[in-house]
C-alpha cells in the first residue's frame, strides 16, 4: 500500500525553528504509512532539501508571496493549476502564519478535503509590518478544515480567542527529539575544548538573525555584562537575514571578540551542550523550539516575557521584560553563574515534549482524516 503524501506548505526548508520542528518529525514518522512533500514559496534550495529527497519526500519551488502577485492574481493561477495537476494530495497542511489563507483558498476551490492551516507565532509589536499580518492574517478561517497551533497564543493570534476557548483550535506541542539534548558531561566537555571556550562563562543564543529575535539588545545585555565580567563568551547561532548588521553592531561594542556568529548548524544538540546559560530576549514568539531545546539540554534560560509561559517547562527558567533595560537581564544571568546542570531529559519527556509521542498522534490524526474522507 502506497503512503498517505502529505503536502507541507512552507516558505523555505531553511534551517530555522519551523523547518527544524518539520524535519523532527518528518525522520520519526513511519514513512511507510506516511509521507511528506514540500511546496516552498521560494525558487533556491533550502538548507534541508537533500535530505527530503532522500527520505523520499519531493519538492515543489515557486515565486515569493508577496502583496504584488497577490493583487494580480499570479499566486492564485499558480496554486490553481498546481493542485488541479496533483490530484494525488487530500491532505494541505500550511505552515505561513498570516498567508495560509491564500493557499487553502485554491485548495478549497479544487475540492481539496482536508486543509490544515497551522499557527506557530503571534504578533505583537505594532509595527508597520506587523499590522499589516494582522490584517492579512483575517480570512484564514473561511478556508480551513482544521485549525493546529503549537500554543495558545499563536491560536489566538491567527484564529482569535473565541476558536481557542470552543475547542476549534488543535495545540499540537512543538516536539522535539529528546535524546538529541539530553545533557552529556562528556560531549559539553568535547566541544568545549572544540570552540576555544576554556573556563569562559558561555551565554548562547538560536535564532535567526531577524528583527523579531531582538540580537541589537542581547548584545547590548552581553557587552554591559563583560564589562563586569571580561571572562564570557557568547554564541550566535542561526542564519543571518539582516545584511550583517548585527556584526556591525556588535564590531563597535567592547566585547567584540568575544562575541562569535556562527550562522546556521547542525551540531546545535552540542552547541547547547557546551553553554551555561541560553538567552533569548525575542520580541515575540508562537512556541519556540530553541527555548524547548535549550531545557532538554538541561541549560538555565532566561527570556522575554512576551514568550508563552506554556515553554515554561523546567525549574531554571525564568521571563524577564526587553522594554526595562540590561540590568535585570545581567543580574539574573549572574545567578546562572554558578549552577548545578541537571538532567532534564525525564522532565521534558514527561510533559508531553518529545517528538516520538507527537509523531504517533500526528499520524494517527493524518490517517484518519484521510481514511473518513475517501469514505464519503
Amino acid at each position: 500500500m502506497e503512503p498517505v503524501r502529505i503536502l507541507q506548505i512552507v516558505t523555505q526548508m531553511t534551517c530555522a525553528g519551523l523547518e527544524n520542528r518539520l524535519m523532527d518529525i518528518y525522520r520519526n514518522i513511519d514513512r511507510k504509512c506516511i509521507q511528506f512533500d514540500f511546496y516552498t514559496f521560494r525558487k533556491e534550495p533550502g538548507f534541508f532539501d537533500e535530505e527530503i529527497k532522500a527520505l523520499g519526500g519531493k519538492i515543489f519551488y515557486f515565486d515569493s508571496i508577496n502583496l504584488k502577485r497577490l493583487v494580480g492574481g499570479n499566486i492564485d493561477n499558480e496554486l490553481f493549476t498546481f493542485f488541479m495537476r496533483h490530484s494525488e494530495y487530500k491532505i494541505v497542511h500550511a505552515h505561513l502564519n498570516q498567508w495560509c489563507w491564500i493557499v487553502l483558498k485554491s485548495a478549497k476551490n479544487t475540492n481539496i478535503p482536508i486543509r490544515i492551516a497551522h499557527s506557530r507565532n503571534s504578533f505583537r509589536s505594532i509595527d508597520i509590518k506587523n499590522i499589516a499580518k494582522n490584517i492579512i492574517k483575517l480570512p484564514t478561517g473561511k478556508f480551513t478544515t482544521h485549525q493546529f497551533a503549537v500554543s495558545q497564543k499563536a491560536g489566538i493570534w491567527l484564529f482569535g480567542k473565541k476558536a481557542v476557548n470552543n475547542g476549534d483550535v488543535v495545540i499540537w506541542p512543538n516536539a522535539i527529539d529528546c535524546k538529541k539534548f539530553r545533557y552529556n558531561p562528556e560531549t559539553r566537555r568535547k566541544k568545549r575544548i572544540e570552540l576555544k571556550l576554556n573556563n569562559a562563562f558561555t551565554l548562547v543564543h538560536v535564532g535567526r538573525l531577524t528583527n523579531q529575535k531582538n540580537h541589537f539588545f542581547l548584545i547590548d545585555i552581553f557587552d554591559n555584562l563583560f564589562k563586569k565580567n571580561p571572562d564570557l563568551k557568547l554564541l550566535l547561532i542561526g542564519d543571518d537575514q539582516m545584511n550583517g548588521s548585527c556584526q556591525k553592531y556588535a564590531l563597535k561594542k567592547q566585547s567584540a571578540d568575544n562575541i562569535f556568529f556562527l550562522s546556521a548548524r547542525s551540531d546545535i544538540p552540542d552547541l547547547l551542550q557546551a553553554g551555561d546559560v541560553f538567552v533569548f530576549p525575542s520580541k515575540y514568539e508562537g512556541f519556540p523550539g530553541a527555548v524547548l531545546e535549550a531545557q532538554a539540554a538541561g541549560l538555565p534560560c532566561i527570556i522575554s516575557d512576551t514568550i508563552t509561559n506554556e515553554v515554561c517547562l523546567t525549574d531554571n527558567i525564568f521571563r524577564l521584560p526587553v522594554n526595562k533595560g540590561t540590568d535585570n537581564w545581567i543580574n539574573k544571568i549572574l545567578e546562572y553563574k554558578d549552577i548545578t546542570r541537571k538532567d532534564t531529559y525525564n522532565t521534558i519527556v514527561e510533559k508531553g515534549y518529545d517528538i516520538h509521542a507527537l509523531c504517533q498522534r500526528l499520524s494517527e490524526f493524518y490517517k484518519s482524516a484521510y481514511i473518513s474522507n475517501s469514505n464519503n
